[in-house]
């Protein structure tokens, strides 16, 4: 049995090789570790479609977000048209979120939905469709598999399957430091503890978050620092440092076992802690990046935070005082925001100097997210027949930041206000700067 995953091409980003694909690689090492299968990961990131090359297998899996929903459209039209008796699977959050959408308009023979190892694991091994939890065809409806509660004991991702030093150059957070030369990217932990309606992580991760160990958290860090000369880990958890018992235990093992590592990590804005920031400065954390979202509490409120504006200034107090940097985060065009919304959140920007950089980012009503679901209690309506290719929430804008010419301006309104504090404008100039 031969497995190709396919990865698509994200061409509205920045770079589409910075972040590797998690899930793709997580599947990989756990097919390799429980099955015989042979695993391929078809990467055509930064690839024009004239040069795809997508080799032969026995199964075909692809991956993705709700903007790619053109290209699993096209690749699996692609495989079905070389190879029509061999079956397509889409996996991923857009296959969880937005299974029905793929299999009506795509040739896609079945969607994995919610965490793929084991679900993909009982096909390799033949296992009948019917009877394996995660899966969804236009046939039957399975439901999510159970959510596996120990997650220390997955393998870690397969980076060695893609050409994973391409991945490593210093582009993500060089706004953060010049020094560093490689990056890479770590999960510590699946699901989050918040409910923000903007978002469909619960969709993803049914129950609880799970959180690795703390010695498997570390021995990655030594991994990715011995095997690949890594400098700074861009820790890719939703709120990393929501269990502050465990941040301390990851943090003193880091300081113990000297691992010299400078990383980045996800923060909730409300949560702030002057202790647990020192110990992460100490441990090798050089900036965290809260979700401010928006400077007004109405839409705080609207977005289910549980936050307000005043915590946001106490973070950023907080964080300053400890010596991290600060990537503040902030999201534009939330349903129900006005122009005076957008004014306060342009006051949070200018009264909050010690921030670093901010994220600015255009809403979109991603499948599976409470606006997508009940569009109606946000006063708004969702076309849910798009096809997703003006879903771009940051990345490289080749015209109007939204289709909406209001948001658009606001968009560009607090992108001045922002002005060199733009990550985008942090990091030409430091790609200038090491030239």
């Amino acid at each position: 049995m031969k497995l190709v995953l396919i990865v698509p091409p994200s061409p509205w980003l920045i770079s589409d090789r910075e972040i590797p694909f998690y899930g793709v690689l997580y599947i990989s090492a756990y097919l390799k570790k429980h099955s015989d299968c042979e695993v391929v990961i078809c990467d055509l990131t930064s690839l024009a479609i004239e040069n795809w090359y997508i080799p032969v297998g026995d199964i075909y899996g692809i991956t993705g977000v709700s903007p790619h929903f053109t290209y699993i459209r096209d690749i699996a039209q692609k495989l079905k048209n070389r190879e029509p008796e061999k079956p397509v699977i889409c996996g991923g959050v857009h296959a969880t979120t937005s299974y029905d959408s793929i299999l009506s308009r795509t040739v896609v023979d079945a969607c994995i939905i919610g965490e793929g190892e084991r679900t993909t694991l009982k096909i390799v091994n033949g296992f009948d469709w019917k009877s394996i939890p995660g899966i969804v065809t236009r046939e039957f409806n399975n439901g999510y598999p159970e959510i596996i509660r120990n997650i220390s004991e997955i393998e870690k991702p397969d980076r060695k399957a893609i050409d994973f030093y391409s991945y490593m150059d210093s582009t993500l957070f060089n706004y953060l430091s010049i020094n560093v030369k490689r990056e890479a990217s770590i999960i510590t932990g699946r699901g989050c503890p918040n409910n923000c309606t903007f978002c469909c992580s619960k969709k993803m991760h049914k129950g609880a978050p799970r959180l690795e160990s703390v010695e498997s958290v570390v021995d990655e860090f030594l991994y990715l620092r011995d095997e690949f000369g890594v400098e700074m880990v861009n820790v890719l958890d939703d709120t990393f440092t929501f269990n502050k018992k465990r941040t301390y235990e990851v943090c003193n093992l880091l300081i113990k076992k000297k691992v010299g590592v400078q990383w980045f990590c996800l923060v909730r804005a409300d949560e702030s802690d002057y202790d647990m920031y020192k110990i992460m400065k100490e441990a090798g954390c050089l900036s965290v990046a809260p979700g401010f979202e928006t400077g007004s509490n109405k839409v705080l409120r609207l977005m289910n935070k549980r936050a307000n504006v005043e915590q946001f200034r106490a973070c950023v107090k907080t964080a300053y005082k400890a010596g991290l940097k600060i990537n503040g985060q902030l999201i534009v065009g939330f349903p129900g925001e006005e122009e005076e919304d957008v004014e306060l959140t342009a006051e949070f920007i200018r009264n909050n100097p010690e921030v670093d950089t901010f994220g600015l980012h255009m809403f979109q009503p991603f499948p599976g997210c409470d606006v997508w679901i009940n569009p109606e209690k946000y006063g708004t309506s969702i076309d849910k027949e798009t096809d997703f290719s003006d879903y771009h929430a940051v990345g490289n804008h080749t015209g109007a930041y939204s289709k909406d010419p209001l948001l658009d301006s606001r968009f560009r309104y607090l992108k001045d206000i922002i002005g060199g504090k733009s990550r985008e404008l942090r990091r030409k100039l430091m790609g200038k700067q090491e030239q």
